[in-house]
């Protein structure tokens, strides 16, 4: 009987239909940014658009976000994310983060470029992001071209 017992219990365990235990909820503490934390990383390494000129400007690195005015003293990108879809266009992402305890409205277009850094479109409209003091909101655009895509800049700049 018992070794009856223990083969199913075993079996059970096994199977998978233990019942888990309850997951509470875990509630976050208050929204804190660190710019100088975010100015201070190391840029991303890879494909970058450089001048012909040498030392002409800084390398504006691909597949990420570009700030264009002093945007940078408010907002932080959370994640930044790329994706092929079902109709093989690239779809990108970027979470912002508002660090002001004030609504924030940003401006964010996408370019999208082939393997050797050519547009394969024209650069998409700026779209207005409006976001919450101390709250995160999401850009998102998508290629028309499809496997010709190969790198992505999403720019970002203050609402004007």
């Amino acid at each position: 009987m018992k070794i009856a017992l223990a083969l199913g219990a075993a079996a059970v365990l096994l199977s998978g239909l233990v019942p888990e235990a309850p997951v509470a909820a875990r509630e976050n503490r208050p929204l804190k940014c660190r710019i100088g934390a975010a100015r201070r990383a190391q840029a991303p390494v890879g494909p970058a658009l450089v001048a012909n000129v040498p030392r002409a400007m800084t390398p504006v690195s691909l597949d990420a976000v570009q700030m264009n005015d002093r945007v940078w003293k408010k907002v932080i990108v959370e994640g930044l994310f790329a994706r092929r879809t079902p109709t093989d266009t690239l779809e990108v992402m970027a979470r912002l983060v508002n660090c002001t305890k004030e609504p924030l409205a940003v401006s964010v277009r996408s370019s999208f470029l082939d393997a050797g850094q050519a547009p394969t479109e024209p650069t998409s409209v700026w779209r207005i992001v409006h976001i919450a003091p101390l709250s995160m909101a999401t850009y998102q655009e998508r290629s028309i071209g499809t496997t010709n895509v190969a790198h992505y800049l999403i720019e970002l700049r203050s609402d004007q």
